[in-house]
């Protein structure tokens, strides 16, 4: 049993890691909740450990990582023209 856990330790430290790169303010702006997400890996570990591995996996392949991801890359690349904006420089010559 205890391995079952420490199995699904490596899936909650994955989604940890990996939705906290996506900003607060893009979860909040998309309608994808967070707390759903992270409530859904929790059940998922207090359930057995190795089902919060598969949820992980289901995080990783899903549309809403998917949209997330998008929308964080659209809004990094508008933050990357406006700073170049001040600058004086274009957005295009900055690869």
């Amino acid at each position: 049993m205890g391995g079952a856990y420490a199995i699904g330790v490596a899936g909650v430290i994955w989604f940890a890691i990996d939705s906290a790169r996506i900003p607060p303010m893009i979860w909040y702006w998309s309608g994808y909740s967070r707390l759903a997400w992270w409530s859904a890996i929790l059940f998922c570990f207090v359930a057995g450990g190795i089902p919060a591995l598969v949820a992980a996996f289901v995080w990783r392949f899903s549309e809403a990582r998917k949209v997330l991801r998008l929308e964080y890359n659209d809004v990094r690349k508008q933050g990357r023209a406006a700073r170049e904006a001040r600058l004086g420089r274009s957005p295009e010559s900055v690869a």
